[in-house]
């Protein structure tokens, strides 16, 4: 689609998947510059109260939603099994796609996607509303000032209770969450992603990584606990943890730089960045008590990027990468042995 034929008008875009998250981007949706004109859940009672409240048509199968004349965009919100197929066809219909992380299951399912794209002529994006964090972009501005000098190194980590977070409780069936096949994988690719999203949206690519994967304690087949070390071609190194058994949630991390450091809080309920020099002073800057906008900065970024032909961020590529990140803890895990991931 050319930026003349979208520029001034509001952009259209379908919402499959209506759950927690795909509900969360339509709130958004309802206060941008943008139209709500179709949603898609398998769930009709659910979707048919959801289509009233917003006012635009639906249905619980996403074929008709991707061919529409009246659709711009698509966000899918699905279990990620169902990321690519969803995904690829939308592309093939030359809609433009948000697509929630991880992009795909594993990097196969996410170098098709980003193909697609690529040769249909439209944009994909991946969810990473972690980037648009207020305290994570301070963090980022500060980086790109060079306020702690040359960077050296990232470490940090991620997570929540995933059993508090499903509302699952033993002899229950189990939520999606916690299927290998639907999921495909477990806390590395669900929290894991967002975090590695980050390390390369400080430091770049990473060559080469040594990692561990394993279930303590949940009734799963993936990972409830992972951990990664990451290394440059130029030696800069990150370091990973992420769990499904982390009662403060929710992301803590570091950048090192020759000149200091910087610090972005988001355990419990804060949201700060910290700024440190190497004699021990440190500036704060506290966002916490703002209202949780991630979602709607988000996709106010994206609807402006598809208006300018711009590639939106954090692209397809970007959640490939991750994707290919946490498989590589997965390979090390397995074998022992250093990945490389070039």
């Amino acid at each position: 689609m050319a930026k003349s034929e979208i520029m001034g008008e509001k952009l259209r875009f379908a919402v499959i998947g209506c759950g927690r998250i795909g509900t969360r981007r339509i709130n958004a949706l309802k206060k941008l510059d943008a139209e709500v004109a179709y949603i898609v859940d398998t769930v009709e009672p659910h979707v048919a109260r959801l289509a009233r409240e917003v006012g635009c048509d639906y249905s619980t199968g996403f074929h008709e939603a991707v061919k529409r004349n009246d659709v711009d965009c698509v966000i899918v919100a699905t279990p990620n099994k169902f990321h690519a197929p969803i995904t690829i066809e939308a592309l093939k219909n030359r809609k433009h796609v948000l697509c929630e992380k991880p992009l795909a299951r594993n990097p196969w399912e996410a170098r098709a996607m980003v193909e697609a794209a690529l040769k249909n002529g439209v944009f994909l994006k991946t969810g990473s509303n972690l980037r648009y964090f207020s305290n994570v972009r301070k963090a980022k501005e500060l980086f790109d000032a060079r306020a702690i000098g040359e960077p050296l190194f990232m470490r940090g980590w991620i997570g929540h209770d995933i059993m508090k977070w499903t509302g699952y409780r033993s002899g229950e069936p189990k939520p999606w969450f916690l299927d290998k096949d639907l999921m495909g994988g477990g806390t590395l690719l669900d929290n894991g992603v967002h975090i590695l999203d980050l390390f390369r949206w400080f430091l770049g690519d990473f060559k080469s990584c040594f990692g561990y994967a394993q279930t303590l304690r949940l009734p799963i087949e993936a990972e409830d606990n992972g951990w990664g070390l990451f290394k440059a071609e130029d030696g800069r190194t990150a370091f990973v943890q992420c769990s499904w058994m982390e009662w403060s949630g929710y992301m803590y991390m570091e950048i090192y730089g020759t000149d200091g450091c910087v610090y972005v809080d988001n355990r419990r309920n804060l949201s700060k960045t910290v700024l440190g020099d190497r004699e021990g002073t440190q500036q704060i800057f506290d966002y916490s008590t703002e209202p949780p906008r991630s979602y709607e900065v988000e996709l106010k970024d994206y609807i402006q990027a598809i208006k300018e032909g711009q590639q939106p961020l954090a692209s397809g590529y970007d959640g490939m990468k991750a994707v290919e990140m946490v498989h590589g803890i997965y390979e090390s895990s397995r074998t022992g042995r250093i990945v490389d991931l070039t």
